[in-house]
């Protein structure tokens, strides 16, 4: 089994909308379950959880401009996982900033929170890490 590291991006072999569509971000955890946030290319006014990157995304296919700023436990039936590129330094700092303080939850428990938009990031917006 691959190992990854924080930052690195990656796709399940699963491919559903509720299993693996979007690329990820892994965090932490297992490398066949792991802790990561989910990346996209859409922001709207439902779905204020993405929040904007600041960089520019390294991978094989279209670039995604935002993050699902939860961390997700993403299941081990939709891989493997394989590496497809890195966030960039600032990014992953973002994404640390973002989601350091706040407990893990499955995709499920995702899509449920925010069904009348994202409770935790109404007027969320990205500001870029204090170097």
């Amino acid at each position: 089994m691959e190992k990854f590291k924080k930052g690195d991006i990656l796709r399940g072999k699963k491919r559903s909308f509720d299993e693996a569509w979007h690329p990820i971000v892994f965090i932490g955890g297992p490398a066949e379950a792991p802790l990561a946030v989910v990346l996209t290319h859409s922001e709207t006014e439902v779905e204020s959880c993405n929040l904007k990157l600041l960089g520019i995304y390294d991978g094989k296919d279209h670039k995604p401009q935002y993050f699902v700023a939860h961390l997700i436990q993403k299941m081990s039936e939709w891989g493997p996982y394989q590496k497809e590129g890195e966030l960039t330094k600032e990014d992953l700092e973002l994404v640390e900033k973002t989601v350091s303080d706040a407990g893990s939850i499955t995709w499920a428990e995702y899509l449920d929170h925010k069904k009348d938009g994202c409770p935790d990031h109404k007027k969320a917006t990205a500001q870029r890490p204090s170097k």
